[in-house]
């Protein structure tokens, strides 16, 4: 793979992730986003996915792993 095409990558990771944070503020915003397993009894099988995708948003990044920060 040449750095062309790593950058590409690169791009459309970030653009996914950053799709994914607006979907995780939606929910905030909708009052039912729950970063707790314990916190998601009678949750639907979306919101539950979503809030696995806000719990896995949250972890530690490191320098040059290309994610981004949380706006």
């Amino acid at each position: 793979m040449d750095s062309a095409d790593a950058g590409a990558d690169i791009d459309y990771l970030q653009s996914i992730e950053r799709l994914a944070h607006v979907v995780v503020e939606e929910a905030a915003q909708e009052g039912w986003l729950a970063f707790m397993i314990d916190k998601e009894v009678g949750r639907t099988r979306l919101q539950r996915s979503i809030n696995a995708l806000a719990r896995e948003l949250r972890i530690v990044h490191f320098d040059g792993d290309g994610c981004l920060g949380h706006e």
